[in-house]
């Protein structure tokens, strides 16, 4: 335990949010929010009932100023979010970012007619527009936005839900992530995270592991059901949605904004669900390992020898900028700015959200990576994970910034491709060969966490969007009924889930704040593995064109982006492809474990 409690020296590595704002209180910050809100008035003004007929050089004019105003307005949203990232039970930052949310619905209001009245732009004055070279600059936003056009309201039903959006599920999923930020888990007399118990599932002691999942069960049980109707508020209003704006499914919505389609998704599901088995083996050849009778969710992550590594900040800064650079200068220059101009955030504190992510700002200012740092071999990973994503935004800063974000379904490309240059830098430079397989280990399981599981997240969520549209709301049993049932499979006989695992739904925060998002993992994690294959292959001269394929940010589809690279993820069997990797690494472990 005192592991996850030890200095790591990534005690001092906190943000620099003063190239945002310089606290809370910054006069900018106002003087920001009402210029802007006057801006979004003036837009309204000039445009509104002009938007689908505007020449090229008025549309062109047009965007440009929209972009102006979406630079400016967004940084104050995003200094708030970050502030309360660092310590979510802190009022003045949760203040500020109801404040900001609330500025921007009001601003939002003024705007609503925009992209209803893009979407109406016909395919003869589309042609138009994509003629002129400077016009046809936006020919990718333009588009989407017309795709969305049979699920669009009216402008006062839209201005409406805009005005209501800061009590609606913003706020919701902000009392959640609260909540669960404030989940203390409490262990032989102390008080940890509910990250550092996490932490302990990683522990050799098999004992340790136990009781820390017991406690992890028994914290998460403390307020479940206020997380539970929260989920169910947010589960019914997601139905309402789709019902208004005539989405077939719960999922149509996500796919549209993920540039893909229901059938593409479901092929990638029935892919994966059907190689379960790869999974099953796995956890046969661990049990072996551990030499115990028989799996728990304890034992998920148990490394498979009590030979480990663990690291200091500095350990892993090198090993993932050095991993980076020697891929690509080029790339290693952009990932070395984070660690430089304190971009970063990396130490375990009280109050702090969970977990890790990269928070994109504008093609003109940086984006800013959010962790927390336990001192595991592990943490370099999700460290190289997340600067993924920070590279993929800081080489997209050519875009506009209505293309500056690619979509869900390509968003974790690079992310997983730093993850796998890191984890080739650890195996050729491990000689032990006991934390050789170990480390292998790992990676099969942190890859199974992104694929089998994200899956196995995505037919839960089917089946409580379902079951909340057809029953009503569901009890805190019945999402737990439905958790069990949808990720035990993946498991097969190797490992069994406990009762006590049934509760662990209710501190997953992407289920509240971006329905059906976590299939995205599955596809990109695929998808990446394929693209560091394809770099395996060919090298050198593989590299400019995928730090190409990242710089074209969210500019172009998925399918056409990929194919760039010389793949097809249109093509039935691209996912069999990908799965077959990881195929291949589970028969490496085997291999391994009968040495």
């Amino acid at each position: 335990m005192a592991q996850a409690l030890k200095t790591t020296g990534a005690e001092s590595v906190r943000w620099n949010l003063n190239d945002l704002f310089t606290s809370p209180d910054d006069p900018k910050l106002e003087a920001i929010l009402a210029r802007e809100l006057e801006r979004a008035k003036a837009f309204e003004a000039k445009y509104k009932g002009k938007v689908a007929t505007l020449d090229p050089k008025a549309f062109t004019a047009m965007m440009r100023e929209l972009a102006d105003y979406e630079e400016s307005s967004t940084k104050p949203e995003v200094y708030a979010y970050l502030l309360h990232s660092q310590d979510t039970q802190d009022h003045a930052a949760g203040r500020l970012l109801a404040r900001v949310r609330e500025a921007s619905a009001e601003r939002g209001s003024h705007l609503v007619f925009f992209s209803l009245e893009l979407a109406q732009v016909s395919d003869e004055h589309a042609a138009r527009l994509y003629a002129d070279a400077e016009s046809a600059t936006y020919q990718h936003t333009v588009e989407e936005a017309r795709k969305f056009r049979p699920h669009q309201l009216s402008e006062p039903e839209e201005r409406v839900l805009t005005d209501f959006s800061p009590v609606g599920n913003a706020s919701w999923v902000r009392l959640f992530e609260e909540l669960c930020a404030r989940i203390h888990v409490g262990i032989d007399g102390q008080e940890l995270t509910l990250d550092q118990a996490l932490t302990l599932m990683r522990e050799p002691d098999r004992e340790v592991r136990r009781k820390a999942s017991i406690a992890v069960t028994e914290a998460l049980n403390g307020d479940v059901r206020t997380r539970g109707y929260l989920f169910n508020v947010i589960l019914q209003e997601k139905a309402i949605d789709d019902r208004l704006r005539h989405f077939p499914t719960w999922l149509s919505s996500r796919n549209l904004a993920n540039e893909t389609s229901d059938e593409a998704v479901q092929a990638l599901v029935d892919a994966v669900t059907s190689r379960y088995d790869i999974s099953a083996r796995y956890y046969r050849v661990k049990r072996q390992l551990l030499n115990v009778g028989e799996l728990h969710e304890w034992d998920r992550y148990a490394p498979v020898s009590d030979t480990s590594r663990d690291l200091t900040w500095e350990d892993a800064k090198e090993l993932v900028l050095g991993s980076y650079t020697r891929f690509s200068r080029r790339a290693g220059s952009q990932v070395e700015e984070f660690f430089k101009n304190g971009w970063i955030d990396a130490p375990v504190t009280s109050g702090k959200a969970g977990g890790a992510y990269c928070m994109p700002v504008t093609p003109h200012h940086h984006p800013y990576v959010m962790m927390n740092f336990t001192g595991k071999l592990r943490d370099a990973l999700t460290l190289a994970h997340e600067l993924g994503h920070g590279l993929h935004d800081r080489l997209a800063v050519k875009q506009h910034i209505f293309d500056y974000h690619p979509p869900l379904t390509l968003a974790e490309t690079a992310s997983v491709f730093g993850e796998a240059l890191t984890f080739d830098r650890i195996m050729a430079e491990e000689k032990d060969p006991k934390i050789r397989l170990a480390m292998l280990c790992s990676q099969c399981e942190d890859a199974f966490s992104t694929v089998f599981r994200q899956v196995a997240f995505n037919r839960y969520e089917d089946a409580i969007h379902t079951a909340r549209r057809g029953e009503g709301e569901l009890s805190v049993e019945q999402l737990g009924e439905l958790f069990q049932d949808k990720l035990q499979p993946m498991f097969g006989d190797a490992l069994i889930l406990t009762d006590e695992h049934k509760v662990w739904w209710s501190y997953v925060s992407h289920f509240m704040h971006t329905p059906g998002y976590v299939y995205a993992y599955a596809f990109g994690n695929l998808l990446a593995l394929s693209v560091y294959h394809r770099y395996l292959e060919l090298g050198e001269p593989f590299v400019d064109d995928y730090l190409e394929f990242l710089a074209a940010g969210g500019s172009t589809r998925p399918d056409e982006l990929v194919r760039r690279i010389g793949m097809d993820i249109t093509d039935p069997d691209f996912w069999d492809a990908g799965l077959k990797i990881l195929d291949g690494m589970v028969t490496e472990v085997e291999r391994l474990a009968a040495m």
